[in-house]
C-alpha cells in the first residue's frame, strides 16, 4: 500500500488555501476550461526518470481538435545526505524539451503522448540561485563549494551503485496518456475526469534519461471556474497513485507504489494575463534512510500566462521552488507554448 508521509506545514497551508478559494469564490460559467495549469513535475535527477504525470486539469481536448504544448524546463539540483551505510550527492542541471499532444478521439476518450529530450550538464545557474537565496533569506548551506559541476552519486556499504559525472543527452521515456470524462464544465458546472498514463522505457538508464522500465499512473482530476473580483478563477486538483515497474536505477531501493496529488489556482487578473499558483506533492520513491533520496516531496510552482489577442494559444512562464527540500527539485524555470489556453477571457 502507498504510504502517506508527513508534509511540512507550508504545503498543508497551501492545500487549505486552495480549498478555501474553491468554497468562497462564486461559480462562473465559462466556454473553455483548458490548460490553465502548468504541466510540471518533480525534476530531481533520480526521480524524473519515473512515470509521474504532469499537472493537468479535468477538462479534455475539444472534439476532433488536437492540443499541442512545447515546453522547456531548466532544473537545478544541489543536495547531499549520508548515514552510516549510505552516501547521496547531487549537483548539476537538467534540461527538458518536451512535445506534448492531446486529442479527443471520442466524446468519452482523450489520447495523448509526451515526448521529452533530456540533457544533464554542469549548467550555469549556481551563482544566480545563491544570490536568489540570499535575497530571500534562504539557506545556501548545501551549495557551499558547488559551482556548475555535474555529479549524481549514490553509494551504499562502500560500493557505488550509481554515478553520473559527464554530460549526457537523449530522448527520455515517452509517456502515453488517456483520459475519460465523468463531468463536463458546461453541462454539469464543473469538470471531473480520470487520467492515466503509461511510461515506456525509451530512454537510457545509464544516462538518467529513463528508468529502464514501464510505469503506470492513474489519478482523478477535478476542475472548476469561479470568479474573483469579477475575473475568472480556475481551480484544479488531483490525487492518484504511481505504480513503479522497477528498472535499472537503484532497483533494490525502489518502492512499488506511491501517492501523488496537487492543487492549483489560476486567476485571470487582466484581459490577456493570468497568474497561477500550484502545489504538488508525492510520497517517497525509494526506501532509504537518507531523506534527500527517500523522503517525500513538495514543490511550489508560481507563474504567469499571456494570451495574445485573437488567439487561443498562450505563452507561459513559471518558477519552481522546493517547499519540502528533501527529494524535491531545488529550483527550476519553465517556459511553454500551448495551442489551447485556459478560460476564455472576453
Amino acid at each position: 500500500m502507498p504510504s502517506f508521509p508527513d508534509y511540512p506545514p507550508s504545503a498543508l497551508r497551501a492545500l487549505f488555501i486552495g480549498v478555501c478559494l474553491f468554497a468562497v469564490a462564486p461559480a462562473c460559467i465559462a466556454d473553455d476550461t483548458g490548460n490553465s495549469v502548468f504541466a510540471l513535475r518533480n525534476h530531481n535527477p533520480f526521480l524524473q526518470i519515473f512515470g509521474l504525470p504532469t499537472f493537468q486539469t479535468a477538462s479534455l481536448a475539444e472534439d476532433s481538435d488536437a492540443d499541442y504544448t512545447v515546453s522547456l524546463e531548466l532544473a537545478n539540483n544541489a543536495d547531499f545526505g549520508d548515514t552510516d551505510t549510505e552516501n547521496f550527492f547531487i549537483d548539476g542541471e537538467s534540461y527538458f524539451l518536451t512535445l506534448s499532444t492531446r486529442r479527443r478521439i471520442k466524446s468519452w476518450l482523450e489520447l495523448g503522448a509526451d515526448v521529452p529530450l533530456v540533457i544533464h550538464d554542469g549548467g550555469f545557474m549556481d551563482s544566480g540561485i545563491k544570490g536568489w537565496h540570499d535575497i530571500f533569506g534562504m539557506s545556501n548551506t548545501k551549495r557551499r563549494g558547488l559551482d556548475n559541476q555535474l555529479q549524481y552519486l549514490y553509494q551504499a556499504n562502500g560500493s557505488t551503485l550509481y554515478e553520473l559525472s559527464s554530460s549526457t543527452s537523449g530522448i527520455g521515456d515517452i509517456q502515453l496518456t488517456a483520459a475519460v470524462p465523468f463531468r463536463d464544465q458546461i453541462k454539469d458546472g464543473y469538470a471531473l475526469a480520470l487520467r492515466s498514463s503509461l511510461k515506456l522505457p525509451t530512454g537510457d538508464d545509464k544516462k538518467l534519461t529513463g528508468s529502464g522500465a514501464v510505469d503506470f499512473a492513474t489519478a482523478l482530476y477535478v476542475s472548476d471556474v469561479r470568479t474573483l473580483l469579477g475575473r475568472p478563477l480556475g481551480i484544479s486538483g488531483f490525487a492518484g497513485a504511481l505504480f513503479l515497474g522497477g528498472g535499472n536505477v537503484l532497483p533494490t531501493l525502489q518502492r512499488d507504489v506511491l501517492p501523488f496529488g496537487g492543487v492549483s489556482a489560476s486567476w485571470w487578473f487582466a484581459q490577456r494575463f493570468g497568474m497561477t499558483i500550484q502545489v504538488q506533492m508525492q510520497g517517497p520513491y525509494f526506501d532509504s534512510d537518507i531523506e534527500e533520496l527517500g523522503g517525500s516531496t513538495a514543490q511550489l510552482d508560481v507563474g504567469l500566462t499571456y494570451r495574445p489577442a485573437g488567439r487561443r494559444s498562450c505563452w507561459k512562464f513559471a518558477v519552481v521552488e522546493d517547499i519540502q527540500a528533501d527529494a524535491t527539485t531545488d529550483f527550476a524555470l519553465h517556459f511553454s507554448v500551448d495551442t489551447r489556453c485556459g478560460v476564455v477571457v472576453n
